[in-house]
């Protein structure tokens, strides 16, 4: 009985060492059968999905807080990155398929953007509806304003976009000063949305009054442009329809930054009121 104990797992060893070196030489091939029959998840960030919120922490609302914080600010790096996109769309060869594809892509973006909103802010109300302390409370409202106004910034973003479409549809053409004025104003915007993504990821720690003084910037830029404009259509710089898709973008540039304003207010405000609640020290 050892003996054929003994032999059944040997044939069994040598039976499946020989399966292992005959299949070693079939694995790209397998590879590629499995690819094809199973598709993969994407995980691109093209794709809508949630990093860190998980509804499987219901029962203790305050430690889904954290996770909160975090999803909003991977909520502003991804309009963040689909600002990036406006950018080079200003840039892009107006009629091409790269033009087009980059404003398919902006508008993906714009969809993600509405549907992240519904879910941070539903979330939110869900933890806001459990075991939440005052100050949970206070926090949670702060919060789903920064996702109201975050929201914002990409409709912002997509209305650019659009705006420069209708500009190619329409057959307007800037000259090279309309050209640098804009994209000296959406420098702007960027250098402010990469102030928001700093003061979302480090809270008081961040220097709030950067982003201020960008807005300030920003509004001050926005009305020399304005004033220029009748005086640059008068002397016939350009014509009327131009200063039109011109100030289109003007406007909403400057709206943007509104926005971007109205998220710091919110997070300064939640970090003020932390700070009241500390407790002092008896002396």
């Amino acid at each position: 009985a050892t003996t054929v104990s003994f032999s059944l797992a040997l044939f069994h060893s040598i039976f499946n060492v020989c399966n292992v070196l005959i299949m070693i030489w079939f694995i790209k091939f397998y590879e590629k059968i499995v690819t094809t029959v199973i598709k993969q998840k994407s995980t691109s960030d093209e794709e809508f999905q949630l990093k860190f919120i998980n509804t499987g922490m219901m029962a203790a609302s305050e430690l889904n807080l954290p996770q909160a914080r975090q999803e909003i600010v991977v909520y502003a790096e991804r309009v963040r990155r689909m600002f990036g996109m406006v950018q080079n769309l200003l840039h892009e060869k107006e009629g091409s398929e790269a033009y087009s594809k980059l404003y398919s892509r902006i508008e993906k973006y714009e969809q993600i953007c509405d549907r992240m909103e519904i879910e941070i802010a539903s979330f939110l109300n869900k933890v806001v509806s459990g075991r939440l302390s005052y100050d949970g409370k206070l926090q949670v409202n702060a919060m789903l304003t920064m996702v109201t106004e975050i929201e914002s910034i990409g409709d912002s973003c997509y209305n650019l976009a659009r705006t420069l479409v209708r500009k190619q549809e329409a057959g307007v053409k800037f000259n090279d000063e309309i050209m640098s004025n804009i994209d000296a104003l959406l420098a702007l915007d960027a250098d402010a949305l990469d102030s928001l993504v700093a003061v979302l990821s480090k809270g008081e720690n961040a220097d709030i009054i950067a982003t201020y003084n960008k807005e300030n910037e920003i509004n001050n830029f926005r009305n020399q442009l304005r004033s220029a404009n009748m005086e640059n259509i008068n002397t016939h710089m350009y014509n009327y329809q131009e200063g039109i898709y011109y100030m289109d973008i003007v406007a909403e540039a400057e709206s943007l930054s509104d926005y971007i304003v109205n998220v710091v207010d919110a997070v300064k405000q939640q970090s003020h009121h932390n700070k009241s609640h500390i407790p002092t020290q008896c002396q």
